[in-house]
């Protein structure tokens, strides 16, 4: 399985991109996104596999490429009743989203020393699919042209390296209408996750 390696964190851990698309889009007018579902995953279920792939299309239909989508698992410190130990609902995530061609499971946040916030895994999934590419557009860069042997870079890898991707939180209308719940998050954090990434709220 192909893997990236994740930013500087308390505990690294790499990031799957087995089904990531294998490139970013040639058409400047499409915005590169990766869809983020932060939740409990206690258990997984059809819901949530159906979240992903009616946020894809709606992002699609309004001019956006998506690149792939993440389920994150919370950390064990969340300490919500009845949660199953995350190793559990690690495996159910992975044997859930096993013949989905858009979702992989990323246990960084269920590694961690402590709880994570949405944003703060939104932040770590953007980093981490952004170096990706970055990686590809370098590695295509290298490639000597056709005819030469000396190395030139490709104009449309150069373009494709200078492109941001955008990860996008994915969630229900519970989660939504939690954004406006005293101490549930943090009103900073929210301004950012609306501002800088976005959310695709999906409704039962």
């Amino acid at each position: 399985m192909t893997a990236i390696q994740g930013s500087s964190a308390s505990t690294d851990v790499p990031l799957p991109a087995d089904k990531l698309s294998p490139s970013l889009p040639l058409d400047v007018d499409q915005k590169p996104v990766v869809l983020v579902n932060c939740g409990s995953f206690n258990p997984p279920t059809i819901m949530h596999l159906r979240m992903f792939d009616v946020a894809a299309q709606v992002l699609r239909k309004a001019g956006h490429a998506v690149l792939g989508g993440y389920a994150s698992p919370v950390n064990d410190a969340y300490h919500k009743p009845g949660l199953l130990p995350s190793q559990h609902r690690i495996a159910m995530c992975r044997l859930a989203a096993a013949e989905s061609d858009l979702v992989m499971v990323d246990t960084w946040e269920a590694a961690q020393a402590q709880a994570q916030r949405s944003l703060i895994v939104l932040q770590h999934v953007q980093h981490a699919v952004q170096e990706h590419y970055d990686d590809i557009s370098r590695s295509q860069q290298q490639m000597p042209t056709a005819g030469s042997t000396s190395q030139h870079p490709k104009k449309s890898a150069s373009q494709q390296m200078s492109r941001q991707v955008t990860s996008v939180l994915v969630c229900g209308a519970d989660v939504l209408e939690s954004f406006v719940m005293p101490g549930v998050w943090v009103e900073e954090q929210v301004r950012q996750i609306l501002n800088d990434h976005g959310v695709v709220c999906i409704t039962r």
